[in-house]
Order: C-alpha cells, then structure tokens, then sequence
C-alpha cells in the first residue's frame, strides 16, 4: 500500500508541477506603458498592395551593453517576422521582385528622458530618470517612393527583462501598430 501512495503522491506533486509551469508560461506581461500610433497617407491605395519586400536599412538600434534586448534575443528578427505575420494577414505576400511596397523598421532608445513620477505613500511627485523606447514601422509605395503607412509604438525601457517578455511586448506593440493600417 506504500507504494501506491508513493505513485499518488508523486502524480499529485507532477501535477501540481504542471500547472505551476503552465500558469507561469500564461503569465501576463505589462503593456500599459506602450502607446501605439498610426498614419495614413490620404494616397495609400491600399485596396492595390499585395506584395511586399523589406528595405536592407530595417534594424534595431545598436545595443551593445545589452540594457534592453536581453542576450540570445535578436530583436531585428523578431520584429521582422511579427511584421511580415501582420502583412500576411492582410493578404500581402513577400515578392523577391516588383513589390507593390517597400517595409522598414528602426527603433531607438533615449536613456536619459525624464518624467515626473508621483510619489508613494504621500509623497510629491519627483523627477525621474526613465528611458523610453520607440519602434517605427514604415511602408512606402514602390511606384511613388512615398511612405504610405507610419505606425509608431513608444513606451517605457525595462531593463534586463526576460527575452520572452521583451519578444511579448514586441508582439503586442506589433501587433496593436497595425490594427490602426486600413482594411483592404
């Protein structure tokens, strides 16, 4: 009988392991400090655009001293990828010739920005020093040359997060930048 309480409580302590694990995979991550932005060209035909083709210049800023994309993360990359998932589904496909647009991203890191913080317990507010973050995506009209499509995503810099969560918030800034991009 030993035995088989040793299996039950074994079974018991693997599943309560399990569901330790999958709410920690499900926890949540803060994007209330993300603010997302779009624009469109009075231009844009975007009822036309079907394909697409990256511009060699899309990138992340430099960051060498790894303050804010946590090593083994390659952020160009995903950013890259969260883009072409939202141009796929809005039924555009990479062209390797003749593309209807042209996509780019750049995003840059301002470290000694200051913002008025309130303070806790009562106290007044102070200024602070918070680096804030920014990801631009722009899509311009291979004719025309002219950008049809700015989306902008601002928010606070976290410091040494997780490469998991900075790729969560990625996907939401993505992901929210372009819902504000005209339906087809």
């Amino acid at each position: 009988m030993s035995l088989m309480r040793k299996s039950v409580r074994c079974g018991i302590s693997a599943m309560l392991l399990c569901s330790c694990l999958l709410v920690t995979a499900c926890a949540t991550v803060d994007t209330s400090d993300i603010e997302v932005v779009g624009k469109t060209s009075p231009d844009a035909r975007f009822g036309s655009y079907k394909s697409y083709a990256w511009l060699k210049t899309a990138r992340i800023v430099n960051d060498p001293l790894g303050q804010w994309e946590p090593p083994g993360l390659d952020a160009d990359t995903v950013v890259k990828n969260f883009i072409d998932r939202e141009l796929g589904r809005r039924g555009m496909a990479a062209a390797a010739s003749s593309p209807d647009l042209l996509v780019t991203f750049v995003a840059g890191i301002e470290m000694t920005a200051f913002e008025v913080r309130e303070g806790k317990g009562g106290t007044l507010p102070s200024l602070q020093t918070i680096p804030k973050g920014a990801l631009v995506v722009v899509l311009v009209d291979s004719t025309s040359k002219r950008p049809v499509w700015v989306g902008v995503a601002g928010a606070d810099v976290r410091r040494q997060q997780e490469p998991d969560a900075v790729r969560r918030r990625l996907d939401y800034a993505v992901t929210e930048m372009f819902r504000t991009l005209p339906d087809r």
